[in-house]
């Protein structure tokens, strides 16, 4: 049986995809990617929270209810918030830290990141900074860092790792402690949406994504608000509008804890 694999084109979201085609290729399965184009990819002028929620995975739904696609990959951080995009697979999870990509030599005066939350946790670490709007896969943005549009970027490391871009002899690299920058909820993760995720999804990942999505919800945020949260060994911590919180995990009377303490 061909499992048809739906994802967005970028050399990042291709990349995420080949983890689900050899998961699913060591099952006996074989697999065929198809490039599906969303609003978020045409649309690379305006704020994402101007193109509506699902800017990056709306194109997806009605592929898989047509069974034009058997799956769709993502990153799980781009999924809505709402309780009804819950269901999904969590396939794997990358290094959840942010980090500063910034150009050597130059003095770090222009940051770019389209995150609230990015903007909330560095200002404390860089109160001279500007924080400026940028758009694009990383490539893009990486080649308007170079060409001396920003000083620095804030990424996500694990787009970094999945796509091998390193320190090199122009770019340089700090990646934060989450106790300097809380990552956005289910940053790092790989979500899946179909029912043959569930052959290849981790169970545990996939329990510990809907925590953090609840404490999302529960913070009254969305993909793009400035809410960061992670429960990682046990300690669940959350930020919003630059204050944080954190405790240990013992079910979800612990969402409702922290989250009042940051309401």
């Amino acid at each position: 049986m061909k499992i048809k694999i739906g994802t967005r084109g970028s050399r990042l979201a291709l990349a995420q995809a080949d983890f689900a085609v050899r998961a699913l290729e060591q099952k006996g399965y074989s697999c065929e990617i198809v490039v599906v184009s969303t609003r978020g990819d045409k649309d690379l002028t305006r704020p994402m929270r101007e193109l509506g929620k699902d800017l990056f995975v709306d194109a997806f739904s009605p592929l898989l209810r047509s069974g034009e696609i058997d799956l769709a990959v993502h990153s799980c951080k781009d999924l809505p918030a709402g309780e009804e995009y819950d269901d999904f697979f969590a396939l794997c999870r990358a290094d959840e830290r942010d980090v500063l990509v910034f150009r050597k030599g130059a003095e770090i005066n222009r940051i770019g990141t389209g995150s609230a939350r990015r903007q909330a946790e560095l200002s404390r670490l860089y109160p001279q900074a500007e924080f400026l709007p940028v758009r694009g896969n990383l490539d893009t943005r990486i080649k308007k860092l170079l060409g001396g549009e920003y000083d620095a970027l804030a990424l996500a490391k694990a787009g970094l790792d999945r796509l091998g871009i390193k320190e090199t002899e122009e770019l340089g690299m700090r990646v934060f402690a989450v106790e300097e920058c809380l990552p956005a909820p289910c940053q790092g993760i790989i979500a899946l949406q179909g029912k043959i995720g569930r052959e290849i999804g981790n169970e545990q990942l996939t329990v510990t994504a809907r925590i953090e999505r609840k404490l999302q919800r529960e913070l009254g945020a969305d993909c793009a608000s400035g809410v960061g949260c992670l429960l990682k060994d046990g300690v669940l911590s959350a930020c919003k509008g630059g204050r944080r919180a954190s405790l240990p995990y013992t079910g979800e009377e612990s969402i409702h804890r922290l989250a009042e303490v940051l309401k």
